[in-house]
């Protein structure tokens, strides 16, 4: 009982946690894209880590905050079309935490964050409706049959691992072929009516992203929201690890939850996420 109520001493402090966690995860980031564009990062990262050493503690300016910023902005600029969506969202949540620096307002920096979480989850789920490929079940079916989603799980049934490697041959060798053949193939299925279970499964994760977001717009505070929110969170998590935005979706959820336990969760998945992405076994 008494660690529990350390923890939830410390888990009263929900917006430093949050900033605390962001720039952990913004400085793992930094360092996985350190090898892109050096010859700006290197003066920028010994200035910045020059003032912060020597005058963290008489500036009111969040140092870390702004060079972090500034190397998300240079990757952004060099790489546009080859970034992540977790770097756009790592930059549209760094920003609106810089200003929190300035004025101090919990309520300001709240509704920046659940207005980025309903423009990201909706954003999602229109881009699902317009994809047919995705609405007609065949991107999961395609993923499932490759191995690409529940891995993890796949695992524990050696008897599909056997055919999910020959379908991954199979499209290797439909790779190398010319396209004017118009060759074909077909995929074996790991496991019976996977067509129809991948078409349900495009539709349940449709329905379960527009409730999520329209809940968070409605009520972001409520405890059922972040139920919700949470469940979604694991269950991407599960279905494929999507660690970096995960993390970052768990982070504004953070900042928005008043429940001492699903704060808990948050951070959790938070360093669950950060754990992966370190030891390189989920995706940044």
């Amino acid at each position: 009982m008494k660690y529990w109520l350390d923890i939830k001493a410390q888990l009263k402090s929900n917006i430093e946690i949050s900033i605390q966690l962001l720039l952990l995860l913004l400085g793992i980031y930094v360092m996985i894209m350190s090898d892109n564009e050096r010859i700006w990062k290197v003066p920028l990262l010994f200035v910045g880590a020059f003032i912060w050493f020597f005058y963290r503690g008489k500036t009111k300016h969040p140092i870390a905050l702004i060079v972090f910023s500034t190397l998300l902005i240079i990757d952004l600029c060099y790489l546009y079309f080859r970034v992540a969506n977790h770097h756009f969202m790592l930059l549209f949540m760094v920003l609106p935490v810089i200003g929190y620096s300035y004025h101090q307002r919990i309520e300001i920096l709240s509704k920046n964050m659940q207005f980025l979480l309903v423009i990201v989850i909706m954003t999602s789920v229109i881009q699902k409706l317009l994809s047919s490929q995705f609405m007609s079940g065949d991107f999961y079916y395609y993923m499932m049959n490759r191995g690409g989603m529940f891995s993890r799980f796949i695992n524990f049934f050696p008897e599909n691992l056997d055919v999910i490697k020959e379908n991954k041959i199979n499209i290797i060798a439909l790779n190398d072929t010319n396209p004017n053949d118009l060759k074909t193939i077909v995929l074996k299925d790991i496991f019976k009516n996977l067509g129809f279970m991948s078409l349900v499964f495009a539709w349940v994760t449709v329905i379960v992203e527009s409730i999520v977001a329209i809940s968070i717009l409605w009520k972001p505070r409520s405890t059922w929201v972040h139920i919700l929110f949470t469940f979604m969170i694991i269950g991407i998590l599960c279905t494929r690890l999507e660690t970096g935005f995960m993390a970052l979706l768990a982070i504004c959820g953070l900042i928005l939850c008043n429940n001492s336990f699903l704060r808990l969760v948050y951070v959790l998945i938070v360093l669950g996420c950060i754990t992966l992405i370190v030891t390189k076994i989920g995706f940044h």
